[in-house]
């Protein structure tokens, strides 16, 4: 039987919507969970000024510093 670790999860310190913050999550999809986004409702990400298509969102790691958007649609007049 193994011991759980006690090694402190890594965090990154990123932006989100210009609001720094720090996160254990190590790709974007745990970033949009972690923070409440419902993916399944029509979005749009980009990392560093390039998008990222939801496809990729799962696969892809997020680094120290990073600056993220997410754009939702707003229905309505």
């Amino acid at each position: 039987m193994s011991t759980p670790s006690t090694e402190p999860l890594a965090v990154l310190r990123l932006h989100l919507n210009g609001e720094a913050l720090n996160t254990p999550c190590a790709t974007l999809a745990e970033l949009l969970a972690e923070r409440g986004y419902d993916t399944a409702r029509a979005m749009a990400c980009a990392v560093n000024q390039h998008f990222v298509p939801r496809t990729y969102w799962a696969g892809l790691p997020l680094n120290a510093g990073d600056r993220i958007e997410v754009v939702c649609p707003v229905v309505g007049g």
